[in-house]
């Protein structure tokens, strides 16, 4: 099913549009991120910082082997692809871009998403990615509300 609406996105000219869940999560992601000046490198970069070490942390990762180049044991590979997932989906980044912060081809972060999306499946993995998710939402409105001077 995702494939295909994968395949239907690219179809239309949507290549760049996030994969993933869509809904109420999908809207309100969105307002959030375009609170942000999405143009401004230094903010990408802490948004990409931030979530590699929320995600090392809840899959008990080594930060040096989440961002490591090779694709290390299937525990690291697969919360790095957590990470490409969330910052794509849920940060809005383009494939591309996530690819360029996690040191990965825009491919591989498309195959990312499509793990992520089919682990979902399972309660425990849903659990810690929706919790990953939170983490990102709450760096969001801080970081939001410190450029606001809140």
């Amino acid at each position: 099913m995702l494939e295909q609406a994968t395949h239907d996105r690219m179809e239309k000219g949507y290549a760049g549009a996030p994969i993933g869940r869509t809904g109420a999560l999908e809207r309100r992601r969105t307002s959030r991120t375009l609170r942000r000046r999405r143009g401004d490198r230094d903010h990408v970069t802490a948004d990409c910082r931030c979530l590699e070490t929320v995600v090392a942390r809840a899959f008990g990762a080594d930060l040096a082997e989440l961002r490591g180049a090779s694709r290390g044991h299937a525990p690291i590979a697969f919360a790095r692809q957590v990470a490409m997932y969330v910052a794509h989906v849920w940060l809005g980044l383009s494939l591309s871009e996530v690819g360029r912060r996690f040191g990965r081809d825009r491919t591989t972060v498309a195959h990312a998403c499509r793990v992520v999306e089919e682990r979902r499946d399972d309660p425990a993995v849903d659990r810690i990615v929706a919790a990953v998710e939170a983490a990102a939402d709450l760096w969001i409105d801080f970081a939001c509300d410190l450029e606001a001077g809140r």
